[in-house]
């Protein structure tokens, strides 16, 4: 049989793959061939070495080691005063001796493998009080009459869910490379030895059951390159269909009322723009004046200008007669947008007497301002609209759409920039720019943006200041400091946030941070004089807008969130932010909730924290490429270029079409 047969074939013919099992990997995970199971890779940075089986007598403490024996007993406390609970196995090792694992927060195991069961146990052995403890403990149960181990030795974490945990999938992986023929190698042999990259085969099997944890790098570096060369030629063909297919705009010179609104709102600022935005403004105005449309992603941090940017891109084409439109991914940004605006085109009479004219148009906008607002918009009385996925329905329709900007372009897929493109009547192609603040290198940014000019604004304007970003590990002894440190802060009238992945503890990522668990602990042990808040997705809209009012207003001080508070959260007290398993986090997403403080003029701080760095903060490639704002140097930097490069996820398919 050979590779794409098994590539091709239902995950269900894999004999440990029951049809529950299948289910659940279809609707949860979107895995439905064994092409799909292979393609679903590993956490990067969630390989563990389980140590070597051995009895107890013969463990080194401090080292990873797997301990087979049988549970003894269970012992569940619930500390006074500490919202948590800590369930502690007793292991009676194979050969003599006893190890306690506890488990902090997972009662459930105590019934889940119950006293008596035979269990291999992976960790580290530490030496706590006069007991021998393991720490962060991995716990297999061993079937009747098993008295080691079966599996490899470094073992890979998954994306998984309550339903079908890390180890079963783990599993199914296996099962499925142990069926798998050798993988032909689409790359010609030139290219991998110049670039020196491993063969297909040892890259796809290495990336999920490693010989060693020094195996995994190459493995994944060579998928990497296959999902950026796969990309990369994808995007270039339709670059050339879309320069092939697509008529601009003929703008012609500026209308003889020049100087046009374009033109006084530059002269209108209170303040000079940097010269990173000024070499925005000759970049678009070079492409606003040419007959094919302007397709340019602008790029940089949070702070940068890019609004600023957007706005002077509007306003030309409002010179020309004619409309623009910036869409953002959230009701909460879309707002944020419109309050800039307005403040930043005051000075030209915006939404006064004969100013132009600036609405909004979200999901929410009610149906009677709604009907207005479409009214308006078709007949060209509204020139600035600002919106969110709501732009993008049929009954949007424009009379001279000149411009088009897309916010937080990585929110949106291509067809949506396509959609909003395509809302003029006559076939033309607006000019588009799409904004990202996700600060990549160029060299990376022409590669996934392969269709787009890029322009970037890699320096920062008078009065913000950069951002100190630190990267700790979870259990670090400056964890205390810390907390003395947002308290002095919040003394000084600042504010801080504290982000965690999860709203509530999972079962199946047993050892990862939850928004509910983390806002307890602060609440009542940490900060029990400070007022902490609690957002999250799950919250009803009405209690979530009310805890960020009170967090802008400063009547909370400390605020525990996940991601909804990635985008459009503009609170410049805000000062301290502190991510918690900061590795299960995109470096996106970091950047996007780093830029949530730095906002006023006051010194800001981020702390990411992480179980998978070592006591320096080292030993994970995208946050150490978070440890520095990259300042207009080190965006060329060959370091962060090679580390963003590696942060790129999922790799590519173990059988590229190309």
């Amino acid at each position: 049989m050979e590779a794409t047969e098994v590539l091709d074939g239902d995950v269900s013919l894999l004999p440990s793959v029951s049809g529950r099992a299948a289910t659940v990997l279809r609707t949860a995970l979107g895995v439905r061939t064994v092409r799909d199971l292979l393609e679903h890779y590993p956490h990067q940075d969630r390989y563990r070495d389980v140590g070597a089986q051995v009895p107890l007598a013969d463990a080194t403490p401090g080292e990873p080691v797997t301990i087979v024996g049988e549970i003894g007993r269970w012992q569940v406390a619930r500390p006074r005063g500490r919202r948590m609970t800590i369930a502690k196995a007793l292991l009676v090792a194979d050969g003599g001796g006893t190890v306690e694992i506890p488990f902090f927060n997972q009662e459930w195991r105590a019934k889940a493998t119950p006293a008596g069961r035979r269990v291999a146990v992976s960790g580290v052995l530490e030496r706590f009080r006069t007991a021998w403890q393991m720490k962060n403990a991995r716990l297999v149960e061993l079937g009747p009459g098993e008295v080691a181990v079966e599996g490899d030795r470094v073992v890979a974490t998954y994306p998984a869910t309550e339903a079908l945990p890390s180890r079963r999938i783990a599993g199914f992986v296996a099962e499925a490379l142990d069926r798998l023929p050798p993988l032909p190698d689409h790359l010609p042999a030139e290219v991998a030895e110049r670039r020196h990259l491993l063969d297909l085969d040892t890259a796809v099997r290495d990336i999920h059951r490693p010989p060693s944890l020094d195996a995994v790098r190459p493995a994944r570096r060579r998928l990497v390159y296959d999902e950026l060369f796969c990309l990369q030629i994808g995007l270039q063909q339709r670059r050339a269909r879309l320069e092939a297919d697509a008529v601009g705009l003929d703008n012609g010179p500026l209308p003889a009322a020049d100087p046009g609104l374009a033109a006084r709102f530059l002269a209108g600022l209170p303040f000079d723009p940097t010269a990173a935005q000024l070499r925005a403004f000759v970049e678009l105005g070079a492409d606003l004046a040419r007959p094919k449309p302007m397709h340019r992603l602008l790029q940089g941090d949070v702070g940068s200008g890019k609004t600023l940017v957007a706005a002077w891109a509007m306003l030309c084409a409002v010179d020309q007669g004619r409309q623009a439109v910036l869409m953002a991914p959230t009701e909460v940004l879309a707002e944020q947008h419109v309050r800039t605006l307005t403040r930043l085109l005051a000075p030209l009479g915006v939404n006064v007497l004969d100013g132009p004219r600036l609405e909004l148009l979200t999901g929410s906008t009610a149906l009677s301002r709604r009907r207005g607002l479409l009214a308006e918009l078709a007949v060209g009385d509204v020139q600035l609209l600002v919106g969110t996925h709501a732009l993008l329905e049929d009954q949007v329709l424009f009379d001279d759409l000149g411009v088009v900007v897309v916010d937080e372009q990585h929110r949106f897929g291509v067809e949506h920039r396509t959609r909003l493109r395509d809302k003029r009547p006559d076939g033309r192609t607006p000019d588009v720019l799409v904004m990202t603040a996700t600060p990549i290198p160029r060299s990376l940014a022409l590669t996934v943006y392969g269709d787009l000019d890029v322009t970037v604004l890699d320096e920062l304007p008078p009065g913000r200041q950069e951002i100190v970003t630190t990267v700790l590990p979870s259990d670090s002894p400056r964890r205390e400091k810390l907390y003395d440190f947002v308290r002095e802060r919040v003394a000084a009238g600042e504010r801080a946030y504290v982000v965690t992945p999860l709203v509530e503890a999972s079962e199946a990522m047993e050892d990862v941070a939850s928004a509910q668990e983390v806002h307890a602990r602060l609440a009542d042990l940490v900060f029990p004089d400070l007022e902490v808040g609690l957002v999250h997705g799950r919250l009803a809209a009405a209690e979530r807008d009310a805890t960020m009012n009170r967090f802008r207003s400063g009547e909370v001080q400390v605020l525990v969130a996940t991601t909804v508070i990635e985008v459009g959260v503009d609170v410049p007290e805000a000062t301290v932010m502190i991510v918690e398993d900061a590795d299960r986090f995109g470096i996106s997403q970091l950047h996007q909730l780093r830029g949530r403080v730095g906002r006023g003029t006051a010194r800001s701080y981020c702390v990411l924290f992480s179980s998978d760095v070592d006591p320096d903060g080292g030993g994970n490639a995208r946050l150490e490429a978070m440890k520095g704002r990259p300042t207009a140097s080190r965006w060329r930097s060959a370091t962060w270029c090679c580390a963003a490069r590696a942060a790129c996820s999922p790799p590519a398919s173990p059988a590229c079409p190309t």
